[in-house]
């Protein structure tokens, strides 16, 4: 006699598990997601001001962040000073001696000149009246040093006239422009840090989260925002091991999000070459234990979805 009970229960089990194995095998999975740029402080000053708010879209150049300028608005004014300096300096030896210090040289010269004649007269006479027993020596030595004295004078001032005359050496003018050359260079040093003080966007984006609060003193280079990229979406997904010879850069796949009706056009732009364990939230309870291989897939119009839902992928035929 048949058991048809039984017959049905069988049939029954079978159907399910057909149903069971019926499992998309072109099927990838994975997540929406954006480049993560951490913008970062390279001062502990205080933050004075937060220009955005979480979420906000930024462009390049807007401001995210500032903060206090006075220690480095001191410290530019101080090397711009020294910078005024170096400038001055070399101009004055570009321009040479000024006529008033030259005829200055001339008449100390002159004064030197009388002064060692004078002196030289005097020793003359000392000698004679040492020569006829006058005068002790002790006389005679205090009128020769007062004679050579006054000659190395005059001679140190020809030398000093002369140095006028022949105007600035390239030696001093090269000095000069060193000098110049490195105040300047201190002087843009110093208008960076002052310019870094204000944090902005490198790119669009979105403000995905504000890490500090006004008042607070950030240690240097310490993140302080993360910006999301908003110029390229891509599908971080994982590929199964059968998959992974057709997947391979530059194909096109299919993008299916939900909420979203139409799927979108993706292009595969990386394939991992490493095989990982399959996390176990990526896929079915059928698909966990195999290995799959990490890949990015670049979207086309993804801008207004936000990052990190779950996409489906599928290569297309």
């Amino acid at each position: 006699m048949i058991n048809w009970k039984l017959l049905a229960v069988l049939a029954l089990s079978s159907h399910l598990l057909t149903a069971c194995d019926t499992t998309d095998e072109s099927l990838m999975v994975g997540t929406l997601e954006r480049d993560r740029i951490e913008l970062r402080v390279e001062s502990n000053e205080p933050i004075t001001a937060i220009a955005v708010q979480d979420g906000a879209r930024v462009g390049p150049g807007d401001v995210v962040l500032e903060q206090e300028p006075e220690r480095f608005q001191a410290r530019l004014a101080q090397v711009e000073a020294q910078r005024d300096q170096a400038a001055g300096r070399l101009a004055e030896l570009r321009r040479g001696p000024r006529e008033e210090a030259i005829r200055q040289a001339q008449a100390q010269l002159e004064g030197s000149q009388a002064l060692a004649r004078n002196a030289h007269t005097e020793y003359e006479r000392a000698l004679d009246v040492f020569k006829r027993g006058l005068s002790n020596q002790s006389v005679l030595d205090s009128a020769r040093t007062a004679w050579e004295t006054l000659r190395a004078r005059e001679q140190a001032d020809r030398e000093a006239l002369a140095a006028l005359l022949s105007g600035t050496t390239v030696e001093e003018l090269q000095q000069a422009q060193a000098a110049l050359a490195a105040a300047e260079a201190l002087v843009s040093q110093a208008g960076i840090d002052l310019d870094r003080l204000t944090v902005r966007a490198p790119m669009n984006g979105i403000i995905d989260k504000v890490l500090y609060q006004l008042g607070e003193r950030p240690t240097p280079g310490a993140t302080i925002a993360v910006l999301l990229d908003d110029s390229r979406s891509f599908a971080r997904i994982y590929v199964p091991e059968h998959l992974r010879s057709v997947t391979t850069v530059g194909a096109a796949a299919s993008i299916t999000v939900d909420g979203v009706s139409e799927p979108l056009s993706g292009k595969v732009r990386w394939v991992s070459s490493d095989a990982t364990f399959t996390p176990y939230f990526a896929l079915t309870k059928h698909d966990r234990s195999r290995l799959s291989y990490l890949a990015e897939i670049d979207i086309e119009n993804a801008s207004a979805l936000p990052s990190g839902i779950p996409v489906q992928a599928r290569l297309a035929d």
